[in-house]
C-alpha cells in the first residue's frame, strides 16, 4: 500500500535540527504540520519555516492533540516523556523521522548502529561505494537528515542509526546490516543494558544480510536475517579474519594491515564491517579493499592533533561511553612508546564506570577527570586527579608528560554537563593545548 503523506497530519515533538527537518519536509509535501517543544525558553535558530505553522513551546494539553493522527518524534524526546503519552493516550500513532523515510524510501539502504564506531563504519561504508562509482550518501546519525534523501538519484544510502532512532522504527528495509557492538550507554533511557539492546536489536527487523562479529554475542541477530557475514581477529576460512598482517575474506588474503589508514584493533573491526556491507550490495571485495586505503578518518575519534616537546596529543572527544573509550585504549596500546595520561569525565548517564579499572591499571599512567562524574573515575582509578576545568587537565597532563609520551582526551562520558556537544569539548581541549604550549 503507498503511503501518502498528504493524507495525514503531524505534530512534530522537538525542535532541534531533526525536528526542523522533519517539519521542512512535510511542508514540502503540504501536509498539515504543527509543532512543539518542551522546552519554554527555546531559542530557535534558523527556523524560518516555523513562522507558517502553529509552534507551541511548553507542556502541551489533551486538545492540542485534537486535530492530529501521527506524531514524528525527535530522537532526542523519550517515549515516555508524559507529552508523549498525553499524544499516545489521544490515539496518535507515534514514529520518528527514520519510519517516515522507511515508509516513502525506494532507494537500497544499509544499517550501521552500535554502541562504538558507528560513525565510521558509515563514513568508510560511503567512502568505498562513492570511490567505486557508486552514487552513496551517508544519512541519519551523521551526513543528511534521511528525509533529505528522498527524492535524490542515488544508489545506495548508507543510514547510520542510534538506538533512539531504531526504538521509534517498525518497518525499515536494509539490504545489509551491522550491529557493531554493544556497551553501557544511554541507561538513563533505556533502563537496562538488555533494554538498550533491544533498541539496537531492531536494525536487523527487516533485513537481507547481516555483518556479524563472530565473538560478540550482541552482533547476533536476534530477528530472522536470510544470511549472515561473520568477521573478526582471528583466522577463518568464514567470512572475513585476519592472518599474517593481512585481512582475509574465505582464509584469502584481501587487505595488508599496514595500508589501513586507521590505528588500533579497534578499526580493523570497522574496517571489515564496512566490507562485509558493501559485499551484501554485490560490490567487488578486491576493489573494495583499495578504496578503503584512500579513506579520512572522521574529526575527534582518535585524531593526532599534534606533538609539542615529544608528547603526542590525540583528540578522541567522540568517546562518550565506556567501551569507546576501552577501545581507544587497547587501541593504540600496543604502539606506545611512553606512557599514556588520559583526560576523562564529563556525564556518564548511569553507566557502570567500573570496566575501565583493568584497562586503565594495565595501559594508563594517569588520568586526569573532569564534569558532572569526575569522582567516579577517581573511585575505580586510584591515580586519578580531578580538575574543574579543561584547561586546569591540559596543564596537569601536560606537567605530567614526557619525551614519547600520549596526552589523549577519551572522555567515557557524555559532555552535556560542561559543553553543547563533544565537538564543542574538543575544541576546548585543542585550544588549551594551544594556550599551554604558547605559554
Amino acid at each position: 500500500m503507498t503511503y501518502l503523506v498528504s493524507e495525514h497530519r503531524y505534530v512534530v515533538c522537538g525542535l532541534g535540527l531533526t525536528g526542523q527537518a522533519c517539519v521542512r519536509f512535510l511542508l514540502e509535501q503540504n501536509a498539515y504540520v504543527k509543532a512543539f517543544d518542551t522546552r519554554e525558553n527555546l531559542a530557535l535558530k534558523n527556523a524560518d519555516d516555523l513562522a507558517s505553522i502553529g509552534v507551541l513551546l511548553g507542556q502541551p494539553n489533551a486538545s492540542f492533540f485534537d486535530d492530529v493522527d501521527t506524531l514524528i518524534l525527535s530522537p532526542g524526546v523519550s517515549p515516555l516523556a508524559p507529552a508523549v503519552q498525553e499524544a499516545k493516550r489521544c490515539g496518535l500513532e507515534i514514529i520518528g523521522d527514520v519510519e517516515l523515510f522507511a515508509r516513502l524510501n525506494k532507494t537500497p539502504c544499509i544499517g550501521v548502529t552500535g554502541s562504538n564506531g558507528k560513525t565510521t563504519v558509515t563514513l568508510l561504508t560511503t567512502h568505498i561505494l562513492n570511490t567505486l562509482g557508486k552514487k552513496a550518501v551517508a544519512a541519519g546519525n551523521v551526513g543528511k537528515p534521511v528525509l533529505e534523501t528522498l527524492g535524490l538519484e542515488l544508489d545506495v544510502i548508507v543510514l547510520e542509526l542510534s538506538s533512539f532512532q531504531l526504538e521509534m522504527t517498525s518497518s525499515l528495509a536494509l539490504q545489509g546490516a551491522t550491529l557493531l557492538n554493544l556497551s553501557e550507554d544511554h541507561l538513563d533511557r533505556h533502563g537496562s543494558l538488555e533494554g538498550y539492546g533491544i533498541a539496537k536489536q531492531g536494525i536487523f527487523a527487516h533485513c537481507e544480510k547481516a555483518a556479524v562479529w563472530r565473538d560478540h554475542a550482541y552482533s547476533v541477530p536476534q530477528h530472522p536475517v536470510a544470511e549472515h557475514i561473520s568477521y573478526g581477529l582471528t583466522q577463518s576460512n568464514q567470512g572475513f579474519g585476519v592472518s599474517d598482517e593481512n585481512i582475509t575474506y574465505q582464509g584469502k588474503p584481501l587487505l595488508t594491515l599496514s595500508d589501513i589508514p586507521l590505528a588500533g584493533e579497534h578499526n580493523l573491526l570497522n574496517v571489515m564491517a564496512a566490507l562485509a556491507l558493501c559485499e551484501s550490495i554485490g560490490v567487488d571485495l578486491s576493489e573494495a579493499a583499495i578504496a578503503v586505503k584512500s579513506f579520512e578518518t572522521a574529526p575527534h575519534r582518535c585524531v593526532e592533533l599534534g606533538r609539542f616537546n615529544g608528547v603526542r596529543w590525540i583528540d578522541d572527544s567522540k568517546a562518550t561511553n565506556v567501551g569507546a573509550t576501552i577501545a581507544a585504549i587497547e587501541g593504540i596500546a600496543p604502539k606506545l612508546q611512553g606512557q599514556l595520561h588520559l583526560i576523562a569525565g564529563g556525564d556518564a548517564k548511569g553507566a557502570d564506570l567500573s570496566p575501565l579499572a583493568p584497562v586503565f591499571e594495565k595501559h594508563v599512567k594517569s588520568v586526569f577527570a573532569l564534569g558532572k562524574d569526575a569522582h567516579q573515575i577517581a573511585l575505580v582509578f586510584p591515580k586519578t586527579q580531578c580538575v574543574t576545568t579543561m584547561k586546569d587537565a591540559v596543564v596537569a597532563a601536560n606537567n605530567a608528560a614526557v619525551n614519547n609520551d600520549v596526552v589523549m582526551l577519551s572522555p567515557a562520558c557524555a559532555s552535556i554537563d560542561m559543553f553543547n556537544n563533544y565537538i564543542e569539548r574538543a575544541q576546548a581541549f585543542k585550544a588549551a593545548i594551544m594556550e599551554v604550549q604558547n605559554s
